[in-house]
């Protein structure tokens, strides 16, 4: 019974899980200008660095102030905020100081933050790729909707092991409840792009507050919660997309290891479950239709089929809005989902046995 209930259950909350796509939209028109600080904290990110900046300074809308703190680079990151000084007046903090309590991103986070000058602070990591019209639809999303709001940027996923990302992308948005077809809390803030007034920055403590968290945008996005203040999240679509890990498989595997399994614990029990059993008929269609194949089982194999290609056209419909991955990668799915699958375990089993993970030269300490 449990066999032939689960694979229509999962195909339900499958469609259930990727209903909907919040993308970032509305063409520019010039408004009431902001005063916004761009906060941009960067660690060794020579190259991301300087396509950003370039990026900014062909905006359409004005910039108020650029600031980028530097936490301790060992590459030429610096050099190439200074290289913007009069092009964008980019200021540029350098700290070496960082508390032993703090995560990099937070400290540096925050440092800018104490020294921002608008009312409003927009914070981006340095991998953000923005077309000219993007901080003009970020300010018009805000000042429509009133509240903090965040966005996942498109993924541009350009070499053959950036793929690998499918999986990873696809529970990021499922997980965190940005599709699901019923009304839901969202988890917390993504990370890569976050808008937020001054005021409701320093009343949930800022970064401070989640100065030794991981995965400090969910974080951020809890301490809304608790202090009632609403925000809204965002798909980037074809505004704001961004390459991440392109540096190598290393830095991929690096990277989503840190942060998974953390990720992971802060969602609530009953999306997880949802999470889980699509997750759990992705790989029944996969083996059982290989296993028919294998046998020769006619029957079997057409039944298999056509769950695993009903899948194919989730994943499908989904992928296109998360990111470029290519409809070789979708059509083989399980090897992604292997790969996300040995990554999560790896994540969970360092994070319960108190392993650390290294990330951009440093020891990341994974709390349980």
């Amino acid at each position: 019974m449990w066999t032939d209930l689960m694979p229509i259950a999962g195909l339900v909350i499958g469609f259930l899980l990727f209903y909907r796509y919040p993308i970032l939209s509305g063409n520019y028109t010039k408004l009431e200008p902001e005063k916004i600080s761009i906060i941009i904290p960067v660690r060794n990110e020579e190259e991301n660095l300087a396509l950003l900046l370039e990026d900014l300074k062909n905006q359409n809308a004005p910039l108020f102030e650029v600031i980028c703190v530097d936490d301790n680079s060992e590459d030429g990151t610096a050099k190439v905020a200074e290289s913007f000084a009069e092009l964008l007046n980019v200021k540029l903090i350098s700290v070496h100081d960082k508390p032993d309590d703090w995560t990099g991103k937070s400290w540096a986070c925050q440092v800018g933050a104490n020294k921002a000058r608008g009312k409003l602070l927009l914070f981006l990591d340095a991998d953000v790729r923005l077309q000219p019209d993007a901080f003009g639809t970020l300010i018009k999303n805000y000042q429509i909707d009133n509240c903090a709001l965040s966005v996942q940027p498109y993924h541009e996923a350009k070499n053959i092991y950036e793929q690998l990302s499918l999986f990873f992308n696809l529970i990021l948005i499922a997980a965190n409840g940005v599709g699901v077809f019923f009304s839901f809390k969202n988890i917390g803030l993504f990370g890569p792009v976050i808008l937020i007034d001054k005021e409701s920055y320093n009343a949930i403590g800022g970064h401070f507050s989640v100065r030794d968290s991981i995965v400090d945008d969910l974080a951020l996005g809890e301490n809304m919660v608790m202090n009632n203040l609403k925000y809204k999240l965002f798909l980037g679509g074809d505004v704001i997309t961004f390459r991440m890990y392109r540096s190598g498989i290393n830095q991929l595997i690096q990277g989503w290891t840190k942060n998974f399994a953390t990720g992971a614990g802060k969602t609530p029990f009953y999306l997880m479950a949802m999470v889980i059993l699509w997750i759990g008929t992705c790989i029944y269609a996969a083996y059982n239709l290989t296993l028919s194949s294998i046998n020769l089982n006619l029957p079997e194999m057409a039944v298999y089929l056509l769950l695993y290609l009903i899948i194919v056209f989730q994943i499908g419909r989904a992928a296109v809005q998360v990111g470029s991955f290519t409809r070789m990668t979708i059509l083989l799915y399980p090897l992604p989902l292997t790969f996300f699958l040995f990554l999560f375990l790896l994540s969970l089993y360092k994070k319960m046995f108190r392993h650390n993970a290294t990330w951009k030269g440093r020891k990341v300490y994974l709390r349980r």
